[in-house]
Protein backbone atom coordinates (compact mmCIF):
# COMPACT_ATOMS: atom_id res chain seq x y z
CA UNK A 1 0.00 0.00 0.00
CA UNK A 2 1.40 3.68 -0.69
CA UNK A 3 1.45 6.64 1.33
CA UNK A 4 -1.10 8.20 -0.80
CA UNK A 5 -3.42 5.51 -0.64
CA UNK A 6 -3.05 5.00 3.07
CA UNK A 7 -3.90 8.92 3.68
CA UNK A 8 -6.68 8.23 1.42
CA UNK A 9 -8.29 5.73 3.18
CA UNK A 10 -7.29 8.02 6.46
CA UNK A 11 -9.92 10.75 4.90
CA UNK A 12 -12.80 8.54 3.84
CA UNK A 13 -12.71 7.16 7.56
CA UNK A 14 -12.79 11.18 8.84
CA UNK A 15 -15.86 11.87 6.78
CA UNK A 16 -17.59 9.11 8.99
CA UNK A 17 -18.20 11.99 11.40
CA UNK A 18 -20.74 13.28 9.08
CA UNK A 19 -23.27 9.99 10.52
CA UNK A 20 -25.39 11.07 13.50
CA UNK A 21 -24.11 9.14 16.62
CA UNK A 22 -23.73 9.14 20.11
CA UNK A 23 -20.28 10.48 21.75
CA UNK A 24 -17.03 8.65 21.02
CA UNK A 25 -13.12 8.77 21.24
CA UNK A 26 -10.36 7.93 19.40
CA UNK A 27 -7.02 5.82 21.09
CA UNK A 28 -4.63 7.04 19.19
CA UNK A 29 -2.63 4.09 19.87
CA UNK A 30 -0.51 2.21 17.27
CA UNK A 31 0.63 -1.61 17.71
CA UNK A 32 4.52 -1.12 18.48
CA UNK A 33 5.07 -1.32 22.75
CA UNK A 34 6.95 1.43 24.42
CA UNK A 35 10.56 0.40 25.26
CA UNK A 36 11.42 -0.64 28.58
CA UNK A 37 13.20 1.76 30.41
CA UNK A 38 11.17 4.75 28.76
CA UNK A 39 7.99 6.60 29.39
CA UNK A 40 5.69 8.38 26.59
CA UNK A 41 3.35 11.19 27.10
CA UNK A 42 1.40 12.99 24.66
CA UNK A 43 -1.46 15.48 24.06
CA UNK A 44 -4.01 15.04 21.82
CA UNK A 45 -6.97 16.89 20.27
CA UNK A 46 -10.01 14.56 19.07
CA UNK A 47 -13.19 15.31 17.06
CA UNK A 48 -16.25 13.75 18.70
CA UNK A 49 -19.64 13.61 17.03
CA UNK A 50 -23.19 13.23 18.80
CA UNK A 51 -26.77 13.76 18.30
CA UNK A 52 -28.08 16.96 19.87
CA UNK A 53 -31.99 16.77 18.97
CA UNK A 54 -32.34 16.15 15.38
CA UNK A 55 -29.49 17.40 14.33
CA UNK A 56 -25.39 16.75 14.46
CA UNK A 57 -23.15 18.26 16.90
CA UNK A 58 -19.84 18.75 16.91
CA UNK A 59 -17.27 18.68 20.51
CA UNK A 60 -13.16 19.01 20.94
CA UNK A 61 -11.90 16.85 23.11
CA UNK A 62 -8.26 17.49 24.55
CA UNK A 63 -6.49 14.79 25.78
CA UNK A 64 -3.30 13.85 28.11
CA UNK A 65 -1.46 10.48 27.46
CA UNK A 66 0.54 8.06 29.00
CA UNK A 67 2.29 4.76 28.49
CA UNK A 68 5.16 3.43 29.92
CA UNK A 69 7.54 0.32 28.61
CA UNK A 70 7.02 -2.48 31.63
CA UNK A 71 8.33 -5.50 29.47
CA UNK A 72 10.24 -6.41 26.40
CA UNK A 73 6.83 -7.00 24.82
CA UNK A 74 4.19 -4.84 27.21
CA UNK A 75 3.59 -1.72 28.49
CA UNK A 76 0.69 0.08 30.55
CA UNK A 77 -0.67 3.40 30.38
CA UNK A 78 -4.02 5.31 30.35
CA UNK A 79 -5.21 8.15 28.46
CA UNK A 80 -7.46 11.73 30.78
CA UNK A 81 -9.81 13.50 29.09
CA UNK A 82 -12.64 16.07 30.26
CA UNK A 83 -14.96 13.42 30.14
CA UNK A 84 -13.38 10.32 31.60
CA UNK A 85 -10.46 8.26 32.46
CA UNK A 86 -9.34 5.36 30.67
CA UNK A 87 -6.41 2.75 32.18
CA UNK A 88 -5.05 0.02 30.80
CA UNK A 89 -2.09 -2.75 28.75
CA UNK A 90 -0.74 -3.34 25.35
CA UNK A 91 0.86 -6.81 24.58
CA UNK A 92 2.77 -7.11 21.40
CA UNK A 93 2.22 -10.79 20.11
CA UNK A 94 3.86 -10.87 16.74
CA UNK A 95 6.69 -8.39 15.26
CA UNK A 96 7.76 -9.23 11.86
CA UNK A 97 8.74 -6.88 9.52
CA UNK A 98 6.83 -4.55 8.20
CA UNK A 99 4.04 -5.95 10.54
CA UNK A 100 3.36 -5.56 14.08
CA UNK A 101 0.52 -7.41 16.01
CA UNK A 102 -0.96 -6.60 19.14
CA UNK A 103 -3.40 -6.65 21.78
CA UNK A 104 -4.23 -3.80 24.01
CA UNK A 105 -7.37 -4.63 26.62
CA UNK A 106 -8.85 -1.19 28.82
CA UNK A 107 -11.27 -0.66 31.47
CA UNK A 108 -12.25 3.66 31.69
CA UNK A 109 -15.17 5.51 33.43
CA UNK A 110 -16.49 8.65 31.56
CA UNK A 111 -19.29 11.15 31.80
CA UNK A 112 -21.34 11.83 28.47
CA UNK A 113 -23.79 14.65 29.32
CA UNK A 114 -25.01 15.50 25.61
CA UNK A 115 -26.97 12.30 24.33
CA UNK A 116 -30.00 12.63 23.00
CA UNK A 117 -31.85 12.17 26.11
CA UNK A 118 -29.79 12.63 28.67
CA UNK A 119 -30.50 10.04 30.63
CA UNK A 120 -27.06 7.99 30.49
CA UNK A 121 -24.67 10.24 31.72
CA UNK A 122 -23.00 7.64 33.66
CA UNK A 123 -20.75 5.07 31.02
CA UNK A 124 -18.06 2.41 32.21
CA UNK A 125 -16.13 0.72 29.20
CA UNK A 126 -14.41 -3.11 29.25
CA UNK A 127 -12.97 -4.53 26.08
CA UNK A 128 -9.52 -4.45 24.28
CA UNK A 129 -8.75 -3.58 20.64
CA UNK A 130 -6.18 -5.38 18.52
CA UNK A 131 -4.07 -3.61 17.00
CA UNK A 132 -2.15 -4.02 13.48
CA UNK A 133 0.96 -1.65 11.92
CA UNK A 134 2.53 -2.00 8.52
CA UNK A 135 5.12 0.13 8.53
CA UNK A 136 5.43 2.06 5.29
CA UNK A 137 9.27 3.26 5.80
CA UNK A 138 10.60 4.27 8.41
CA UNK A 139 9.19 7.49 9.05
CA UNK A 140 5.59 6.45 7.93
CA UNK A 141 3.32 3.98 9.79
CA UNK A 142 -0.67 2.60 8.85
CA UNK A 143 -2.03 1.37 11.88
CA UNK A 144 -5.43 -0.28 11.27
CA UNK A 145 -7.61 -1.53 14.68
CA UNK A 146 -10.20 -3.65 16.05
CA UNK A 147 -11.99 -2.81 18.98
CA UNK A 148 -15.06 -4.88 21.12
CA UNK A 149 -16.32 -3.10 24.55
CA UNK A 150 -18.66 -3.97 27.13
CA UNK A 151 -20.54 -0.80 28.23
CA UNK A 152 -22.71 0.27 31.25
CA UNK A 153 -24.76 3.31 30.66
CA UNK A 154 -26.78 5.01 33.17
CA UNK A 155 -28.11 7.94 34.91
CA UNK A 156 -26.83 9.68 38.27
CA UNK A 157 -28.89 7.99 40.36
CA UNK A 158 -26.67 4.53 40.09
CA UNK A 159 -24.36 6.50 42.79
CA UNK A 160 -27.67 6.09 45.08
CA UNK A 161 -28.38 2.32 44.28
CA UNK A 162 -31.07 2.70 41.66
CA UNK A 163 -30.55 1.25 38.35
CA UNK A 164 -33.66 2.22 36.55
CA UNK A 165 -33.03 3.89 33.34
CA UNK A 166 -29.76 1.64 32.73
CA UNK A 167 -28.05 -0.43 29.32
CA UNK A 168 -26.11 -2.90 28.95
CA UNK A 169 -24.24 -2.12 25.13
CA UNK A 170 -22.06 -3.81 23.15
CA UNK A 171 -19.69 -1.75 21.00
CA UNK A 172 -17.91 -3.28 18.01
CA UNK A 173 -15.70 -1.08 16.25
CA UNK A 174 -12.77 -0.19 13.94
CA UNK A 175 -10.26 2.57 13.25
CA UNK A 176 -7.59 3.47 11.10
CA UNK A 177 -4.67 5.85 11.83
CA UNK A 178 -1.41 7.32 10.26
CA UNK A 179 1.58 7.88 12.09
CA UNK A 180 4.64 10.06 10.84
CA UNK A 181 7.98 10.01 12.85
CA UNK A 182 9.35 13.74 13.46
CA UNK A 183 12.98 12.14 15.34
CA UNK A 184 13.99 9.68 17.27
CA UNK A 185 11.66 10.57 20.42
CA UNK A 186 8.59 12.69 18.68
CA UNK A 187 5.76 10.94 17.11
CA UNK A 188 2.54 12.93 15.30
CA UNK A 189 -0.41 10.36 14.09
CA UNK A 190 -4.22 10.76 13.00
CA UNK A 191 -6.89 8.72 13.75
CA UNK A 192 -9.98 8.08 12.91
CA UNK A 193 -12.80 5.14 13.27
CA UNK A 194 -16.18 4.17 14.42
CA UNK A 195 -18.45 2.03 16.69
CA UNK A 196 -22.10 0.13 16.01
CA UNK A 197 -23.32 0.32 19.44
CA UNK A 198 -25.53 -2.60 20.32
CA UNK A 199 -28.13 -2.28 23.17
CA UNK A 200 -28.39 -5.86 24.41
CA UNK A 201 -32.22 -5.16 24.95
CA UNK A 202 -33.04 -3.39 22.45
CA UNK A 203 -31.19 -3.79 19.65
CA UNK A 204 -29.17 -1.22 17.17
CA UNK A 205 -28.32 2.28 17.79
CA UNK A 206 -26.65 5.54 16.16
CA UNK A 207 -23.06 4.73 14.35
CA UNK A 208 -20.53 6.43 16.70
CA UNK A 209 -17.88 8.49 14.67
CA UNK A 210 -14.24 10.11 16.02
CA UNK A 211 -11.33 11.38 14.69
CA UNK A 212 -8.14 12.98 16.53
CA UNK A 213 -4.84 14.06 16.53
CA UNK A 214 -1.99 13.51 18.68
CA UNK A 215 1.76 14.80 19.44
CA UNK A 216 3.52 12.07 21.12
CA UNK A 217 7.15 12.16 22.46
CA UNK A 218 9.04 9.49 24.52
CA UNK A 219 11.82 9.99 27.24
CA UNK A 220 14.21 7.97 29.30
CA UNK A 221 13.06 6.90 32.70
CA UNK A 222 15.21 8.35 35.77
CA UNK A 223 17.39 6.78 37.01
Amino acid sequence: MTLRKAMRSLWLGGLLLLAPGCLSGARNLGAATTPVGTTEVGVSLNALAFEHGRERAYLPNPELTFRKGAGENWDWGGRLTLLGLELGTRHRLVERSPWTLSLAPSAGVWYVPVTNNSTEPVNLRLGGQALVDYRLSPAWTLTGGASLMGAFAGPLTVFQGRFNGSHLLALPGGSLGVAYRLGKSLEIRAEAGLELPLDLREGRRQVTGHAGLSLRWRRANAR
